[in-house]
């Protein structure tokens, strides 16, 4: 059985019409008109989808179709502009609001607080396992 090795764009990504998400969900919806969708969801089945077509006032359906005609990220952004109405102002608020979503939803702290540990421990110290041969 074939491996799916389909990834998308980030989400903070906002070289389609300049809206974070919409280069992602490009990706998505040429995928999932492919059948390489793998594991990723399109459409009503996504959350952060629903959140973005919402905001653009596309359906799904209408944007899939619209991704697949228009191969081109800056005449697809085009379109999106033309019938999504939004504002300069309002897709500024919209990214903005992404992208503190996605910082408060990644645990960084959770992270940080991991790499600290690991850095503590005398097995993973630089001086332990470098400098001992490069002395000698």
């Amino acid at each position: 059985m074939k491996r799916s090795t389909f990834r998308p764009r980030d989400i903070l990504n906002k070289e389609v019409a300049g809206i974070c998400g919409v280069a992602r969900l490009t990706d998505k919806a040429r995928a999932a008109h492919a059948g390489e969708l793998g594991s990723y969801k399109y459409g009503t089945d996504s959350k952060q989808d629903t959140a973005i077509l919402s905001f653009i006032s596309i359906s799904a359906e209408a944007f899939q179709e619209a991704a697949m005609q228009i191969d081109n990220d800056v005449r697809l952004g085009a379109w999106v502009l033309d019938n999504s109405g939004r504002s300069d102002k309002d897709i500024s608020t919209f990214n903005r609001k992404l992208r503190s979503w996605w910082k408060n939803k990644i645990p960084q702290d959770s992270f940080s607080k991991r790499r600290r540990e690991l850095a503590q421990r005398k097995e993973n110290r630089i001086q332990d396992w470098v400098y001992p041969w490069f002395w000698e």
